[in-house]
Formats: C-alpha cells, structure tokens, sequence
C-alpha cells in the first residue's frame, strides 16, 4: 500500500489534470502547487505547469516551469519538445545545442511526409482536415503546423495558411520549406518587405527560391534585379518550363520583346502549350510594346486563323489604337466561330454606341438566355446588355442586368470595405509618422504628373487635356508608383527609424519604370487608381512630382462605376451600391487629407465645374502641372494615341457634358448609393 502523502499527492495531480483539462487553467494551478509543496522536485507537475502558461502565451512562466521539470528529469524528451516550443532566438539556439549533445530530439511532430506527398499531388482539401487534427493533437509541434498551412496555401486560402506557417517558422525556424511557403503567404497578403527576408532566409538555407524571390523583386519595381535572379536559376534548372516563362514576363516588363520571345519559346520546347505566346503579347501590349504584342498575335493568327480567342484579341488590340471598324469586324468573327464570345461581345458594345439596328443585339439577347453557358460569361453578358439598353433609352430595362451582373461578380469576388478603411487609415498614420523625418537621398528632379481619382471620374479626360501638351506624354495606368512605395511604406510601418534612403530610392525605381513604360522622353501623366491613397508617401519619394486630384458628382461615380466592369478580383468595391458609396467617402476624406497637407502640390479638379465651362479649368490644370500655356490643350480630342480606358469612344470626342447628372434618370434605383453617400467616412 502507498504511503499516505503519496496517495495524496496522486489524488490532488488527478484533479490537477481533470480541471485542466476542463479548461480551468486557475484551478489546475492551485491544485498543482499544492501537489508541489508535498513534492517540490515532482517534474511532471511542473511539466503541467509550464504547458498551462505556454498555452496562456505566457512565456516567461512556462520557461521558469519547465526548466524545474528539465532538472528533475533531464532525459525526457517531451519536456525538452515543451521547452523548445516557449524559446526563441539564442535561448532556442541554445537549447538546440544541449538537446543534440544530451542525444535528445526537439521534434515533437509525427513524420508528415505522406501529408506532404498528398498537398503535392492535388489532394489538399483532405490534407487540409488531417493536418487540422494532427495539430489538435500535437499544438506546440512544427511539423503539422507545417502541414496545415501548405494545405491551405495550395487551395489558395492565404490568409487562413498564414498563421500556421508563422507558427510553423516560429518552432523551426531553419526549415526552408516553412520559410518559402511563409515567404509566398505574405507576398499574397501584401507583406512584400517581410516576404523577402524569409526568402532569402531559406535560400540562404539552401532553398530554390527565385520564382517566389523574383516575383517579390517584380512587384517591388525591381524586374532588372528579378530578370538576373531568373536568368541564372534557368542556367541551372534547364527543364522547369515555368522559369522560362517568368523569365519571359520579366523581360516583357523591361519592354525586351525578343528576348521575352526567346525565353517563352524555350518554355513551349520544354512542353508549355504554345497558346501561352498570346498571354505574352497581351503582355507586351500592356507594357507599351503593342506592335511587338500586335506582331506576335498576327503570327499566332498565320498558324492558327479560326482561334476565336486571338482574333479576340486583335480586335481588342485594334480597339485601343482607334481602329473600330476592324475591331468590329474581328469581334463579330468572333461570335462565327464560338457559341460563347462574352468576352467579345462585350468589348463591341464597349467600343461605342449601339444602335437600335446593330447586329450585334440579336446575338447578346440570344446568347444572355442560354443558361447553359458559364456564369462568368453570363456576368459579362449582363454588363454588356445594361449598356445596350441605355444606348437604346430602355432606362427601366438597365438595373435589372445591372444588379445580377455584380451580384454574379461579388459571388466570385467577396469585398469587406472594414479592410480597405484600415488600410487607408494604416497609409494616413503611417505618412503622418514619416513626413517630418529627415530622409536619406539622392532623390529624383524629375516631376511625373499624377492624375488621381476613382473609376469613372474623369481622370482620363484629364489625362488627355495633359497630353495634348508637347512636352506630355501619357502615360496611363501604370502599377510603377504603388510597387515602387511597398517597401518603404511596409518599414516605417515596422521601424520608421530604419527607413534609411528607403523613399528616395523608390522614387528613383518609379521614375525608371515609369520611363520605360511610357516611352517619354520629357514630361509624363501616371493615372493608376490607386495611387489616391498613396499620395502623401509618393510626395516624400518625388519631391517635385505634382498631384491632380478629380472630383466629381458622386452620384454621377457612383452610377457611372456600377455598370462598367472592371477585370475581374480588381475593384471588388464596385459590385455594391452601398459599398460603393462608403469608398467615394474613403476617397473624399483622403483627399481632404493631401490637399490640407500638400497645397502646393496637391491641386482638385472639379470634373463638373471643367466640363461646364473648359477654358479656366483648364488653364488652372496646366497651370497647376507646372507647364506653359499651349491650346491645343482645349482640343485634346484631336490628339494622336492609343487609349486605354473603360470609354473607348469617349475619348475622342471634343469635351462634353452628357453624363452629368446622369443618376436622375435612375433614382430609385440608387437608394443604397445615396444613403451611403450621407454619412462621411472618419480617417
């Protein structure tokens, strides 16, 4: 029989574990510090101990306890596995150190290759389910951390993959596939800065890294750096075709068609499908290289003339340089050749007014009734219809497509306008911390002209009035200035201290990148979308760079942004009315930011006010870009270039007022617009 203090101490270790195990970490505690002033060396009360104020995240108690539970039983490994999982930085290092001299292993994960083995051969969802139950059963462990965030991440659910590669990278932090999966988790989460360390972590660990590693050196305005990390990792991995075609993106940025033709033909003679070539020309297209990306479809089309999707892709090309009649002609060829053709279809009615008697209305309404088709290209069809109705004054007709083709594009694409509202106050606090603080140069003399607004507020008219200029090119919409700030704008977010020369080097990256893309050899108009948000950070980078901001009628944005579609996942706001509203309050308080912190620089355009009465709106706008006076600004129509923009036809029209006010005509059904537009958004 047991002496009488030992069975007491067994009962009172039982109720111990009962009550933690309950969930009653206060009572458990009590009761093991009882068991512990009859037996003060007991290592698994300790033990116990530590695991409670591990799982509390309580660090520095779970380490006090365990250590006591290591002395009392220096052999155990699972209290060596417990350490390891509280421990960091040297003391980690440390113990790894001790536990490979004392023969003990810190992992506490059963073997997970055949769950990596199922995540690598498609069967992520169920790998998913059991690597959930093997970390419930092992939650201080590595491995199935691991396991769980690789399943997530090969099922594209990168913010739910996060947070178990974290975890995963926390417990082993040498391990080079936790590095590059948690590497490619944060480049999807916008954590470009933090992306990069753990890149190169693991390849300084040996890992292949440079397909993740170059598309965070691309997204950060850095593709020449990208384009010499991708041309040696092709020196020594000859047969992996998907290098070769991220090597020929790259060039294609860096607007080197042949050798983005070279890269992507040896990608075809390692088993890529040769149709990829039409993704480079859309590519080179988009890049400013159109004859290149028209050269190359031509090509295509040699080969393989009834491809309904290149000759699609003509027609587009032809509509962007002003050719309607034969982007016409290749769209409607389109609808010859495929039962489908959303896509062309609503690039027609894109391209201008649809008349009562175009051919092109019979084929939308039959082909908007076959339900058979995808609902991708039901969405699209829809939008294509509620433009043909106003066209037509069919106004009554027009919500009703509308309504089902953002409710068909939110399905695919959900939005959370919480997100964008922190976003944008973290971008307002984070200029505020940075804009006293002495920055490191050399800085750019250059002064790009940016054209800021939301979809559909005039940004391009503006554009164009700019780039009537002789010494303006335009430049479009160019990703350069939000890539180029990521980096500094992700460190004054962690340490403003560190931030260096951090700004002025991305405005030296802007201004490269943004030259090359416009080919302009002076002056130069940017109208990225984004860039409303970023201004007070692209102001620091650029101290000479000039911001046009637009306003306009927010009922006129609203409407005007609800029926044009934009590329699909982009935008997401713009499927709701009531969200819509809430992000014109965004961008207004965002506005009323940089004019009150950059008057000098920051200069509004009312939309309206120019549209009205053109002349002294816009001898204040050239005025406000810092250029002389030249009149064929006030004829900006008849300017020679390519347009790319949701208003094809518009563009080349003298200015004109037709859509002011044109949300009177839909009133009704605006009401969630215009109630969201009553209440201001606080930054």
């Amino acid at each position: 029989m047991l002496p009488v203090n030992a069975a007491r101490i067994k009962h009172l270790y039982q109720q111990a574990m009962a009550a933690q195990q309950a969930g009653n970490a206060p009572e458990a505690l009590r009761l093991y510090a009882q068991v512990l002033q009859m037996r003060p060396d007991l290592a698994e009360a300790h033990f116990q101990i530590g695991r409670i104020h591990a799982a509390a995240k309580q660090a520095d108690k779970a380490e006090a306890a365990l250590r006591k539970a290591l002395k009392s039983r220096p052999k155990e490994p699972a209290i060596w596995q417990a350490l390891a999982g509280v421990l960091s930085g040297g003391k980690l290092k440390k113990l790894r150190r001790e536990a490979a001299s004392a023969g003990i292993s810190l992992s506490t994960a059963p073997d997970i290759s055949s769950l990596l083995a199922q995540i690598d051969s498609g069967g992520a969802e169920a790998a998913e389910a059991a690597a959930f139950a093997l970390v419930a059963r092992h939650p201080q462990a590595a491995g199935p951390a691991l396991a769980l965030g690789l399943a997530r991440a090969a099922q594209g659910k990168w913010g739910k993959a996060f947070g178990p590669l974290e975890k995963a990278v926390e417990r082993d932090p040498e391990n080079p596939r936790a590095l590059v999966a948690l590497g490619e988790a944060r480049a999807e989460l916008g954590q470009w800065l933090r992306a990069e360390q753990d890149l190169r972590r693991a390849a300084a660990l040996g890992a292949d890294t440079a397909r993740p590693l170059a598309r965070v050196l691309r997204e950060t305005c850095r593709p020449e750096e990208a384009e010499a990390l991708l041309a040696k990792a092709a020196q020594k991995h000859r047969k992996w075709p998907r290098l070769y075609l991220d090597l020929g993106d790259t060039r294609a940025i860096l607007r080197r068609p042949r050798a983005a033709r070279a890269a992507y033909d040896r990608a075809i003679a390692l088993g890529a499908r040769p149709i990829v070539l039409a993704e480079l020309a859309d590519k080179l297209a988009a890049e400013g290289e159109h004859a290149a990306g028209a050269g190359l479809v031509e090509e295509l089309l040699r080969a393989d003339p009834d491809n309904p999707d290149l000759i699609r892709l003509r027609g587009q090309q032809r509509q962007t340089a002003g050719d309607f009649d034969g982007a016409r002609a290749d769209l409607m060829r389109v609808l010859d050749l495929t039962r489908d053709g959303a896509e062309a279809i609503r690039s027609y009615v894109a391209g201008g007014k649809v008349a009562p008697d175009d051919p092109i209305l019979p084929i939308l309404e039959a082909r908007l009734a076959d339900l058979t088709l995808p609902r991708a290209s039901r969405r699209v069809l829809s939008f294509a219809m509620a433009k043909a109705l106003e066209d037509q004054g069919e106004h009554d007709r027009v919500f009703a497509h509308l309504n089902r083709a953002n409710r068909l594009m939110r399905e695919e694409f959900p939005y959370s306008f919480d997100t964008d509202l922190a976003n944008a106050r973290a971008l307002a606090t984070g200029y505020t911390a940075v804009r006293g603080l002495e920055h490191r140069g050399p800085f750019s003399d250059e002064r790009p002209l940016f054209v800021s607004g939301l979809p559909r507020s005039g940004t391009t008219l503006v554009e164009t009035i700019l780039a009537a200029h002789s010494r303006v090119t335009a430049g479009g919409e160019m990703s350069a200035i939000v890539q180029a700030l990521h980096l500094p704008v992700e460190q004054a977010a962690l340490d403003p201290a560190a931030l260096g020369a951090g700004f002025a080097e991305a405005g030296q990256r802007y201004i490269r990148a943004a030259r090359r893309q416009s080919g302009a050899a002076d002056l130069f108009t940017d109208k990225a979308i984004a860039t409303f948000s970023r201004i007070g950070p692209a102001a620091i980078a650029l101290p000479e760079a000039r911001f046009l901001m637009l306003r306009r009628d927010p009922r006129d944005v609203g409407l005007s942004i609800y029926r044009n579609m934009f590329p699909a996942g982009t935008q997401r706001y713009t499927t709701d009315l009531t969200d819509i509203g809430r992000f014109i309050r965004l961008y207004d308080a965002m506005q009323e930011i940089w004019a009150e912190a950059l008057p000098d620089r920051v200069h509004v355009v009312d939309y309206d006010a120019l549209t009205g009465e053109p002349e002294p709106h816009v001898r204040a706008l050239v005025a406000a870009a810092g250029i002389d006076w030249e009149d064929a600004c006030l004829s900006p129509h008849k300017a020679e270039r390519r347009v790319e923009t949701l208003s094809f036809a518009q563009v080349r029209q003298p200015i004109y007022r037709s859509s002011v006010a044109a949300w009177k005509r839909y009133e009704d059904d605006l009401a969630p617009l215009l109630e969201a537009l009553e209440k201001p958004v606080v930054l």
